[in-house]
């Protein structure tokens, strides 16, 4: 692979830089779905991505085929691309350098999940479904399990050469519940494919699916039981972690992509309301929201040890004490901040794809006490998490979310259920109204596997942690 990939460097004569990037993927999948096995899939794609860059205009190519004069072709087509892009465009735009870097990062792990049998996993996932199944009115039992092994060899005209190999590991169930003709579900441990964390089989282990069925059982049953919210109203909101993780990824995440930020998404992704003028200036929430984005979070499914320009991993301040100061950047986007360097953001899905702003592990920062202490200030209010559902405009203003778990707080306390229920908000003022945030000992890592963006599209692995969190004042309501 060395070879062909400095066989496409060679083949960039003309260009101010180039890059080659071998990736190989391999996915395995298995899942259950009432008590049988649905699927059970594996899966190898590889191939070498090429990029170059005339007067700051890129060109990309990349080739399945695995021969040298594929991979020339390839070189010559990126190439041509690059300067055709910067004929169309009839001027030169930056693209930030960044120094020659060498070395080889792999995820720490205790144990290969492409070792664990395929049997195992499966008795796993059917120890969980027996479980389930105990009560006729689960209607619906699914449980996946998702594995990723991504190896990369990256050499650029800058003289870098990296080596990278990833591993991601998670999965979860979810319990669909039928009661009187209303259907209720709850997953763990969360909807939209459960967790996934930068780790081995070890994670699955510590997850212990098995040991929160009952639990995950009888709570489907409730909620499909509960009442909805008879009116809107403006109340005090509680959101737990891995609602917390999707309010930062919408809310905050996406508006502080800067090619988003700078229009280079607005056709197909949308702008932003955090324009890059407001840096520095916007109050984006109180005073205790801190947000970073840092590629160097142990077990983050956005953790690496160069992004795929090229670019070392670095952390990077977002949001400080509640106010606007920066965003994530790439090579070709950092400079309209001001910045002689990239932030290390850029990243391509495979090796067919383009690097391109994507968000690495964006967390908040903990703050003190805990969920208890937080409740126990609240007279009247709703809590709410595991999302279900978001909505939001185009410009990250304008929001909506859902959960699979809502309950009436009173006079300090969870009271009785509610199902689905629905807050909604306007970003700056959402945030703003933060008045407490629980501490480290509550603080959460989720990943996020599917966050898609780009044209053609690209799924992203992504990383948020949060501790519970209580807003004022905020507007909530149900449907049936």
């Amino acid at each position: 692979m060395e070879k062909y990939l400095f066989v496409a460097l060679e083949n960039l004569k003309g260009a101010d830089y180039g890059e080659a990037r071998f990736v190989r993927t391999t996915l395995q999948h298995i899942s259950v779905r009432n008590g049988k096995v649905e699927s059970v899939s594996e899966r190898v794609e590889e191939g070498i991505g090429v990029r170059a860059v005339v007067k700051g205009s890129v060109g990309f190519a990349s080739t399945n085929a695995m021969l040298l004069d594929e991979v020339v072709k390839t070189a010559k087509l990126a190439l041509t691309y690059a300067k055709a892009s910067y004929e169309a465009l009839g001027k030169a735009k930056p693209f930030l350098s960044e120094p020659r870097h060498e070395g080889e990062y792999i995820t720490p792990l205790e144990t290969d999940p492409f070792t664990v049998p395929v049997e195992r996993k499966i008795s796993l996932l059917m120890e969980v479904d027996e479980i389930l199944a105990k009560d006729p009115r689960i209607v619906l039992r699914t449980g996946d399990l998702h594995f990723r092994k991504v190896e990369k060899i990256f050499v650029n005209t800058e003289g870098s050469y990296l080596k990278q190999t990833i591993y991601l590991s998670g999965g979860g169930y979810t319990a669909y519940a039928l009661v009187d003709g209303v259907l209720a579900h709850r997953s763990y441990p969360a909807h939209h494919g459960g967790n996934h964390l930068q780790a081995g089989w070890e994670f699955i282990e510590e997850m212990d699916l098995p040991a929160h069925a009952e639990r995950i059982r009888e709570e489907a049953l409730m909620f499909a039981k509960a009442d909805t919210l008879k009116s809107e109203m403006e109340t005090t909101l509680v959101l737990g972690t891995h609602q917390m993780i999707l309010q930062i990824h919408e809310s905050v995440g996406h508006p502080l992509e800067l090619d988003r930020a700078i229009g280079y998404e607005a056709s197909y992704a949308g702008t932003s309301f955090a324009r890059p003028e407001l840096l520095g200036k916007l109050r984006y929430g109180s005073p205790l929201m801190n947000i970073v984005a840092d590629a160097t979070l142990r077990r983050g499914m956005g953790t690496f040890g160069w992004d795929d320009e090229g670019v070392e991993a670095q952390k990077v301040p977002l949001i400080r004490e509640g106010i606007l100061v920066g965003y994530l950047s790439s090579r070709d986007s950092a400079w309209a901040i001001g910045l002689e360097r990239s932030g290390g953001m850029a990243r391509a899905s495979g090796f067919n794809r383009m690097p391109m702003v994507r968000m690495t592990n964006v967390y908040l920062l903990p703050g003190e006490g805990s969920l208890e202490d937080i409740l126990s200030e609240i007279r009247d209010g709703i809590y709410m998490d595991l999302n279900k559902s978001w909505s939001i405009d185009q410009r990250r203003l304008n929001f909506q979310f859902s959960t699979e778990v809502a309950y009436r707080i009173r006079k300090g306390k969870l009271a009785e259920p509610l199902r689905n229920v629905i807050y909604y908000g306007i970003t700056p003022e959402f945030w703003g109204s933060m008045y407490a945030l629980a501490g480290k000992d509550e603080w959460k890592l989720w990943g996020l596997p599917h966050c898609g963006k780009g044209e053609p599209g690209q799924s992203m692995d992504t990383g948020h942690a949060a501790s519970p969190a209580a807003f004022r004042n905020v507007r909530v309501g149900g449907s049936a």
